[in-house]
């Protein structure tokens, strides 16, 4: 697959789930976590057109699953230039969450050191039981409030069960930034031959804006880069860490979008905190 983005995407939903191209689609299922949203997706060879939705969700439930194991309807695509103002209003009526992210990568060379280092924290992996137990506490404080805590208590458990699995089978490993050996941030890097994909960046809230992710970032990809030819990071556009990333060298170079909605009438964010393609919704 062309894209960068979405083939380390798939790096992660061929690990834990099942891949397979059906024509019109490339099917992802995550049998073992029906709560993981971009685990249980539809990767669109075509983006969407308006009033295309009936279609999408029926087929949707004949590749994907429905209720009651699979609550949500979810659609992925690589963007291109022409595509550029979609009019995705009607799946946003129908309360479908639309997101365009970047694709952002750097070469080693393109590394740059950050201009805002916190030098009070330790950059490590987690190694011990009670530093998974830290982070997903974590994770669980700092998720977004639309998200029912049942649920995402269900997809998180799936999810850091699959990371760890990937770690013990040397696919990658999880850093954390820790002040005074409390757990502020975080952040997965995971490789697929030559290329490292990140997963996941999340700064505590409470520690936000003192470089505590410059530091852990750059310390991480500078690490990466012992594995890899380039680093990858998908990023909401709109979000103010896709900035950060740019800061230490990393380059958008092409973007892919996303259609999320709960498939019980609501919809739930598919946002991640900077770098979320782990996404439960």
């Amino acid at each position: 697959m062309p894209s960068l983005g979405l083939q380390t995407d798939l790096m992660f939903s061929r690990y834990s789930g099942v891949v397979e191209d059906v024509g019109r689609y490339v099917v992802i299922t995550t049998p073992s976590n029906p709560n993981y949203y971009f685990g249980n997706y539809l990767l669109l060879k075509t983006p969407p057109q308006a009033g295309q939705w009936t279609d999408l969700e029926l087929d949707f439930a004949r590749y994907v699953g429905a209720p009651p194991r699979i609550k949500h309807f979810a659609f992925q695509w690589r963007v291109s230039g022409e595509e550029d103002g979609a009019d995705m209003s009607g799946f946003m009526q129908r309360g479908y969450e639309y997101m365009e992210c970047a694709v952002l990568t750097a070469k080693q060379s393109e590394l740059l050191r950050p201009q805002k280092v916190n030098v009070d924290v330790d950059v490590r992996t987690l190694q011990s039981e009670e530093d998974w137990r830290v982070w997903y506490e974590l994770e669980l404080q700092e998720r977004d409030v639309d998200q029912p805590k049942e649920e995402y208590v269900a997809f998180l458990q799936g999810v850091r069960d699959m990371y760890r699995s990937m770690i013990v089978a040397g696919r990658g490993d999880w850093f954390g930034a820790f002040q005074q050996g409390e757990l502020v941030g975080s952040v997965g890097l995971f490789f697929d031959e030559r290329i490292g994909r990140f997963q996941n960046v999340l700064t505590k809230s409470s520690h936000r804006s003192r470089g505590i992710c410059h530091t852990l970032v750059h310390a991480v990809a500078k690490a990466g880069f012992d594995r890899a030819d380039i680093l990858v990071m998908v990023a909401d556009e709109n979000y103010h860490a896709a900035r950060i990333y740019e800061s230490l060298g990393f380059q958008p170079r092409e973007r892919q979008a996303s259609l999320c909605r709960r498939n019980e009438g609501g919809s739930q964010s598919n946002g991640e905190s900077g770098e979320k393609t782990s996404r439960p919704g």
